[in-house]
């Protein structure tokens, strides 16, 4: 039986068995921010290259 969350936008995301690894290749780190559609915390690239560290939370929608 599938899994959903829901957003906060009142829609639905499946919920996958296993985690999955969400890659973005840039020249240009610090132009991106993400979203998390569930939760509405947005992050945005600081420019660091270690795992964990690239990202600073800059938002939390409620």
């Amino acid at each position: 039986m599938k899994k959903y969350r829901k957003l906060k936008n009142g829609g639905k995301a499946e919920e996958l068995d296993s985690p999955i690894n969400l890659i973005i290749k840039t020249k240009c780190p610090t132009k991106w921010i993400i979203e998390d559609l569930e939760t509405g915390q947005r992050y945005k690239a600081n420019g660091q290259t270690e795992v964990g560290k690239m990202f600073d939370l800059i938002y939390n929608k409620k």
